[in-house]
């Protein structure tokens, strides 16, 4: 699917963001973002060779035996931290419409680090017990964690310049969604989707089963092997490419939400390869944890009420992994 791009370097950190360029880049975004929760961006600030460094350090844990991978499980961290293996998440039917996950399903046929910001144990959240902040648990091996933070401190940039391409989108401030109280959650994914031919599917079993992402915008790059498709309104799934140096940008429920469903949340999956491992690495953004979810004020009107209960951020993502993960649902694998 030929996606429709965006370049966002017109909100680079310490541009100004009253120019020509950034106000054609936001009524694009807007014009997308209305019928399609999907867009390609350039000028993200990623480099090739960040992003090539990091999967190749990836693909050198992925590698590695089960039992090495297995000592950095997410279930020994309390931050929802580390490794998930083949199966021991379903996505399928994780939908922000209260699709059913309380069910039965088939785990992807994917395995993933999970990571986010660095917080150290004086962290005040840390202090205060809140979930989902504290260390990360990432590979020893040697060059892993330079390789990470390289790509972590580019691609944040990048959700800077698209969160503030997003705002003047909505007519609000640039920097509406990075000066909100709190510091916005960042997760990233590491994940590595065997070829076809090497696993056995049950039926309908999937890479990554069709899911809505939980938060406000997901930034993605992979290694051109394909795989996500993305439904459309009509409901036909379609094949997404990603040309050499772009990133994927999709919108989560939380944005749907707060744009009174304005903007739309894609139902989209993964198909794994036939031949091929598939690698990709998906930023997950969402607002502070304690942060206050209702509809902006430029998204409702006498003529267009609210249509969402408010929310607050963090419970509603624990909610959604809840539903996802089996190490902290037991009925998930059953």
């Amino acid at each position: 699917m030929g996606l429709p791009v965006v370049d966002i370097s017109p909100f680079a950190t310490g541009n100004a963001y009253g120019t020509s360029a950034a106000r054609e880049s936001a009524d694009l975004i807007d014009s997308i973002c209305r019928r399609l929760g999907f867009l390609l961006v350039t000028g993200h600030g990623v480099a090739d060779e960040t992003k090539e460094r990091f999967l190749d350090a990836m693909r050198e844990f992925f590698a590695l035996p089960a039992e090495e991978k297995e000592l950095i499980s997410i279930g020994r961290s309390a931050h929802h931290r580390g490794y998930v293996a083949m199966e021991a998440e379903s996505l399928e039917g994780a939908l922000g419409d209260g699709g059913d996950i309380s069910r039965f399903r088939a785990g992807d046929l994917k395995e993933t680090i999970d990571s986010g910001i660095e917080h150290g144990l004086n962290h005040p959240e840390v202090r205060a017990g809140t979930p989902l902040h504290g260390p990360n648990q990432l590979p020893e091996l040697p060059g892993f964690r330079e390789a990470w933070q390289s790509y972590f401190d580019e691609v944040t940039e990048a959700s800077l310049r698209m969160q503030r391409g997003l705002a003047m989108a909505l007519d609000l401030d640039p920097n509406f969604f990075e000066d909100l109280d709190g510091e916005t959650m960042l997760h990233l994914r590491m994940l590595h989707y065997p070829p076809s031919d090497r696993v056995t599917p049950a039926p309908g079993q999937l890479g990554c089963g069709t899911h809505t992402d939980y938060g406000t915008i997901t930034l993605l790059a992979d290694d051109g092997v394909g795989g996500l498709q993305v439904q459309d309104r009509s409901g036909e799934w379609i094949d997404v490419v990603v040309p050499h140096g772009h990133l994927v940008v999709n919108l989560g429920d939380l944005m749907a939400i707060w744009t009174n469903d304005r903007y739309v949340s894609n139902p989209h999956r993964v198909v794994n390869p036939i031949g091929r491992d598939r690698y990709s690495i998906p930023l997950f953004v969402t607002p502070p944890f304690h942060a206050r979810i209702e509809c902006l004020p430029t998204c409702r009107s006498a003529d267009e009420p609210s249509r969402h209960e408010p929310m607050v951020s963090g419970p509603y993502l624990l909610s959604r992994f809840d539903g996802t993960h089996s190490y902290r649902n037991p009925i998930l694998g059953q």
